[in-house]
């Protein structure tokens, strides 16, 4: 089996090709629907330390980028 990507125009509900591809007279499809904009976000991502705190996890209250924090490794194993 093999897969070729061919980009189409609906219209009236009928799939014709949009560039100077031509569609097989029959074939079995895929058909991905894009939306005409790009949706949003209404807000912005929360942060890993705004998650955490709304959580309600315990710890030192510290949400730093422990690969540029050495002291991470202060208390390992104790």
């Amino acid at each position: 089996m093999s897969y070729k990507t061919v980009e189409v125009e609906l219209e009236n509900g009928r799939v014709h090709a949009a560039g100077a591809e031509t569609l097989p007279e029959k074939a079995h499809a895929l058909l991905t629907i894009l939306s005409p904009q790009a949706v949003k976000p209404e807000a912005p991502a929360k942060s890993l330390g705004e998650a955490m705190r709304e959580l309600g996890v315990m710890g030192r209250g510290e949400f730093t980028d422990l690969s540029i924090n050495p002291r991470h490794m202060d208390d390992f194993g104790r």
